[in-house]
């Protein structure tokens, strides 16, 4: 555990996601209120006719009821085409944890909802708005799916040029709902993003400090004919080219 500890904290690039989420966390308790407050109260227009289709519809986009699904079965799939527990263990790892500092942080901070007018921390009205879960999601399950993928390499460049697109479009549609229909203050989601970044980050780190081979070696139908694995995790014996979708 020391060792997995230590390698996670002398990652730059996940010490500098840390740092952005205090620094974004610190900026929401108070110097960006202005901010939040100016796009809380700013006009919705055709508030009537889009409310209902928003919240049913590209509101869900980036919930765990639907992210999930679509993380698993990446997962699954990669996971029977190599043989190997590793996509598995990887989204399982990066869901829970990525859940778990949202939900801290929810508790502890307690921020009013924006229905009430008052961005503040710590509320009277026990609010669990900051940071946005949805925010989180969308940066770090479909992050996920990407990362497995270009691991794997189970799609062509050009396609997963489009997936990182879909992503970033996904992110920035699920914060102009989330802030439209009053959900989320706008550092909200902002933080819940860098949250779900900061855990993609070190799901990746994790990746490269699992030994080469490890999990393949508990799958219960190890040797198959149908496995076609990578260079981490592939059988010495075994010469059969990853397949690319």
């Amino acid at each position: 555990m020391s060792e997995i500890a230590w390698g996670i904290a002398s990652d730059k690039i996940a010490i500098t996601m840390a740092v952005l989420l205090i620094t974004m966390t610190m900026l929401s308790a108070g110097p960006l209120h202005p901010i939040d407050n100016l796009i809380n109260n700013a006009p919705r227009p055709y508030w009537d006719e889009m409310r209902e289709f928003l919240i049913l519809w590209p509101d869900t986009v980036a919930s765990r009821f639907v992210a999930i699904p679509v993380l698993a079965a990446t997962a699954l799939q990669l996971a029977y085409w190599h043989r190997s527990w590793r996509p598995i263990i990887l989204g399982a790892v990066g869901v829970v944890g990525m859940m778990s500092l949202v939900a801290a942080m929810k508790l502890f901070f307690s921020r009013n909802h924006p229905r009430t007018l008052d961005p503040s921390f710590f509320g009277d009205a026990g609010g669990v708005s900051f940071p946005s879960g949805h925010g989180a999601n969308a940066i770090l399950i479909y992050g996920l799916v990407l990362f497995l993928i270009i691991r794997y390499r189970a799609a062509r460049p050009h396609i997963i040029r489009r997936l990182g697109y879909c992503i970033v479009g996904i992110a920035l549609l699920q914060s102009f709902v989330s802030a439209y229909l009053h959900f989320h203050w706008f550092t909200d989601l902002a933080t819940g993003m860098i949250a779900g970044g900061l855990s993609l980050r070190i799901v990746m780190r994790l990746d490269a400090m699992i030994p080469a081979g490890r999990t393949t070696m508990w799958w219960p139908w190890y040797g198959g004919s149908f496995w076609s694995g990578d260079e981490s995790d592939r059988s010495p014996s075994d010469e059969r080219e990853p397949r690319a979708a």
